[in-house]
C-alpha cells in the first residue's frame, strides 16, 4: 500500500539522493583519513586482534534484523500491532544473537590463545541490542521519506565513532579503541533515530501480524547470505587454486570496483526505495529510467577511464607489488559498473514485495562467480575474471527482466538509457590509450591523458544527448528551487 506525498515526490527524491551521496562521500573521506592514523597508533598486533573478533560479529550482523527493518518501511504506521510485534521480535532475537556471539568470543579466545578477545567480542555484541532498538525508527524514517535525517545519523555516528577511536587509541586502549568505535557508531545512530521517530510499543505480540514481513525479510536475508557465503567460498577456492599472493591481488581487484560503485549506487538505491514506497508505480518508472541514465553517465566513464589507465594509476598509487591486480581490475571494473546500475532495480522489486526475485538473481550471481573460479585450474586467472564479469552481465539481464515482469515495463527502455553512456565511455577510453605513453608512469602525463578522454566523453554526450542533458539540468534545477 502506498501513500501520496503532500509535496512534489520527485523533489524529495532528489533531496534524499543528494543527502545520501554527500553522507557517503563524507564517510569515505573520514575512513580514508582514519586508516593511517589508527594504523600508526595501534600497530599490526592490535589490528590483528580486532580482526579475529570482527568476522564473527559481521556474519551475525547480516542475520540480526532478519530483513524485517527494511520490509517494515512498507507498513502503515497506524498498524500498531505489526510495529509492536516487530519490536518485541527484534529485541528477543537480537538479545539471543548477542548472547551467542558473546559465548563464541570465549571459544575464539581459547582457540587463538588471546585472553582479551572474549571481552572485545562481548563489547561488539552490544551492537545487536542497539540494532534492535534503532531498526523500527529507521524504518519509519524511510516510510516517511526522510532519508536526509537518516543520512545525517549515519554521518554523525561515523564522525563521533572515529573521534572516540582516536582518543582511546592515543590513551593506549589498543584494539579496544576499534571495538569502541564500532559500538559508539551504533549508539549514536540509535539515539538520533529514536529521537526523530520513536513510537512506544504496546505490550502486544501476534506473530501472524508480522509474518508477511518475516517472509519478505527472509528473502532479503537470503540475498545477503547468498552473497556473503558465496564470496567466502569463492575466495577460499581461488586461494587454493592460485595461492595466497594471487588471492590478495584478486581480493583487491574486487574491493576497489565494488567500493567505488557502491559508494555511488547505494545512496541512490535508498532514495529510490523510499520513493517507490510512496508513489504510484506509473510515476516511479520514469524516475527509475532517468536514474539509470544518470548513474550510467557517472559510472560508465569512470569505469572506462580507470580501466584504460589502470597500469599507470595503480603503479603510482600502489607500487609495483600490486601489478598482478592491475589486469584483473581492468577486466572487472566495467562489469561492476553495470552491476551497480542494474542493482537499482532491486529497490523497486523490494518495494513491490518481490524480495524473492532479488534472492534468486543474487544467488544466480554467486553461483556464476563460483563456477568461474571452479574452472580456474583449466582456464587461468584472466579467464576467471571474465567469467565473473559474465556472471554480472547475466545478473543485470535477470534484474531488468524481473523488473519488467513486476511492473510491466520493457527492459528495452532501460537498455536504451545505457547506449550513449556506453559509446561515449568507450571512445573516452580509446582517446586515453591513444595519448598515453604506455611505458610512462608520469603523473602529469596520466592526468593530461585522462583529461583528454574526459573531454571527448563530454563532447560525445553533448553531440548525441544535448536535449536530454538540458532537460535533466532543468528538472534538477526546478526540483531543488523553492519555486517548485
Amino acid at each position: 500500500m502506498r501513500i501520496r506525498l503532500p509535496t512534489d515526490g520527485r523533489r524529495l527524491f532528489v533531496l534524499n539522493a543528494a543527502a545520501g551521496g554527500f553522507a557517503s562521500l563524507a564517510k569515505i573521506g573520514i575512513q580514508l583519513a582514519l586508516l593511517p592514523i589508527m594504523a600508526r597508533l595501534l600497530g599490526p598486533e592490535e589490528y590483528g586482534l580486532y580482526a579475529l573478533a570482527l568476522p564473527t560479529v559481521a556474519f551475525f550482523t547480516v542475520l540480526a534484523d532478519g530483513g524485517i527493518g527494511l520490509s517494515l518501511a512498507r507498513e502503515r504506521e497506524a498498524s500498531t500491532l505489526v510495529w509492536s510485534t516487530a519490536f518485541w521480535l527484534l529485541l528477543g532475537t537480537c538479545s539471543i544473537i548477542a548472547a551467542i556471539v558473546t559465548g563464541l568470543g570465549f571459544v575464539l579466545g581459547a582457540v587463538s590463545d588471546q585472553p582479551r578477545l572474549p571481552g572485545i567480542v562481548a563489547l561488539l555484541s552490544v551492537s545487536f541490542l542497539l540494532m534492535a532498538v534503532s531498526a523500527l525508527p529507521a524504518a519509519r524514517l524511510v516510510r516517511r521519506g526522510n532519508l536526509v535525517l537518516h543520512s545525517a545519523g549515519d554521518l554523525i555516528s561515523t564522525t563521533v565513532g572515529a573521534g572516540v577511536a582516536v582518543i582511546l587509541a592515543v590513551k593506549g586502549a589498543g584494539a579496544w579503541s576499534l571495538a569502541a568505535q564500532y559500538v559508539v557508531g551504533f549508539i549514536v545512530r540509535a539515539v538520533i533515530f529514536n529521537v526523530a521517530a520513536f513510537e512506544r510499543p504496546t505490550f502486544a505480540f501476534a506473530f501472524s501480524a508480522i509474518w508477511p514481513h518475516v517472509t519478505t525479510g527472509g528473502s532479503v536475508i537470503g540475498s545477503r547470505l547468498a552473497e556473503f557465503v558465496g564470496r567466502a567460498i569463492e575466495n577460499l577456492l581461488y586461494g587454493q587454486t592460485f595461492g595466497p599472493a594471487a588471492l590478495g591481488a584478486y581480493t583487491l581487484a574486487n574491493q576497489i570496483p565494488r567500493f567505488l560503485c557502491e559508494a555511488a549506487g547505494n545512496p541512490l538505491w535508498g532514495a529510490l526505495y523510499a520513493h517507490a514506497l510512496r508513489e504510484d508505480p506509473r510515476e516511479v518508472e520514469p524516475v527509475h529510467a532517468r536514474l539509470t541514465h544518470l548513474l550510467a553517465l557517472v559510472l560508465f566513464p569512470a569505469a572506462a577511464l580507470l580501466t584504460a589507465s589502470a597500469p599507470q594509476v595503480f603503479a603510482l598509487a600502489f607500487g609495483p607489488k600490486w601489478i598482478a591486480a592491475t589486469g584483473l581490475i581492468q577486466i572487472l571494473l566495467p562489469f561492476y559498473a553495470l552491476n551497480a546500475v542494474a542493482g537499482q532495480c532491486g529497490a523497486i522489486l523490494l518495494a513491490n514485495g518481490r524480495g524473492g526475485a532479488m534472492f534468486w538473481t543474487l544467488s544466480g550471481l554467486s553461483a556464476g562467480r563460483l563456477l568461474a573460479v571452479l574452472a580456474g585450474p583449466w582456464i587461468g586467472v584472466d579467464a576467471v575474471a571474465f567469467g565473473v564479469g559474465a556472471a554480472n552481465v547475466a545478473y543485470a539481464i535477470a534484474m531488468f527482466v524481473a523488473l519488467g515482469l513486476t511492473t510491466g515495463s520493457s527492459p528495452t527502455t532501460l537498455l536504451k538509457c545505457l547506449a550513449v553512456p556506453t559509446l561515449a565511455s568507450v571512445l573516452a577510453a580509446l582517446v586515453y590509450l591513444g595519448t598515453i605513453d604506455g611505458q610512462s608512469v608520469s603523473l602529469m602525463r596520466t592526468i593530461l591523458s585522462l583529461t583528454a578522454g574526459a573531454g571527448v566523453y563530454l563532447a560525445v554526450l553533448l553531440a548525441l544527448e544535448h536535449r536530454q542533458l538540458l532537460a535533466m539540468a532543468y528538472t534538477l534545477r526546478r526540483l531543488t528551487t523553492r519555486e517548485s
